[in-house]
């Protein structure tokens, strides 16, 4: 083909007919341009379908992570609502007048709080990489972009609560009762404290660190957690409509 053209152009400078000559070399810087542009148009659409076909493994993995967090949501938000039932319950049983204990007292298990811990090794990945980039639904893109703080968010209120629990509830506790008394293996070394329940029942920061608790779970932990699920679901429902069908 190439010693075909250059045989054109050498009859057409040997006739010396310079305007068809040039006419001639235009149009074959054309086809070479057009060539060279089909070429790149192909190579582009390659590169798209390459990255379209990057595009899917992604938003499938982050589908199943997502998946994996709704339940977990879900889970943990049932947990942060019994608890709270739990410490309304048994705030009934503390003040300054209450009675001798009963046994009732004792069902309550409030010295327990919820953990969120979340799977986002795909959406770290995602962000913090070029993959963030080929992902084409800008809507999608922003909500994945914010979940991190959503949720970071939502660790700052169970931060609080796990501190009141530890450092406040717990400790508290432990000045009215007798651990000896609680570790039988011990027992015999020495005579164990008294426990004072109804002290413990009476003290008025058991009163404040229960009040405490179930203002932070019913004011911020639980709607930040409701807000967390919200996110996740409305993510989950972006991920689904992007996702082809094999």
């Amino acid at each position: 083909m190439i010693k075909f053209f250059r045989k054109i152009r050498q009859n057409l400078l040997a006739e010396n007919k310079v305007s068809k000559y040039l006419l001639y070399a235009i149009g074959e810087i054309v086809l070479v341009v057009i060539g060279i542009l089909i070429a790149l148009q192909i190579n582009n659409y390659n590169e798209s379908r390459k990255e379209r076909i990057k595009e899917q493994i992604v938003l499938k993995n982050l589908k199943e992570d997502f998946l994996a967090n709704q339940k977990i949501i879900d889970r943990t938000l049932a947990v942060h609502k019994y608890h709270m039932y739990e410490l309304t319950e048994y705030l009934k049983h503390l003040g300054p007048n209450v009675p001798a204990l009963t046994d009732s007292i004792y069902k309550f298990d409030v010295s327990d709080y919820g953990k969120l811990n979340l799977i986002d090794g795909t959406l770290q990945a995602v962000i913090n990489t070029d993959n963030f980039g080929i992902i084409q639904n800008e809507l999608l893109k922003k909500k994945l972009s914010t979940y991190p703080s959503t949720f970071a968010t939502y660790k700052e209120f169970e931060d609080v609560n796990k501190d009141i629990v530890i450092n406040k509830h717990r400790a508290l506790g432990e000045q009215y009762t007798s651990i000896l008394r609680l570790d039988k293996s011990l027992s015999g070394l020495t005579k164990p404290h008294e426990s004072d329940f109804l002290g413990w029942a009476r003290d008025p920061q058991h009163q404040n660190n229960t009040v405490n608790r179930i203002t932070i779970m019913r004011n911020k932990l639980i709607p930040a957690l409701i807000e967390v699920q919200v996110k996740n679901s409305e993510i989950l429902k972006l991920l689904e409509e992007e996702i082809r069908e094999e």
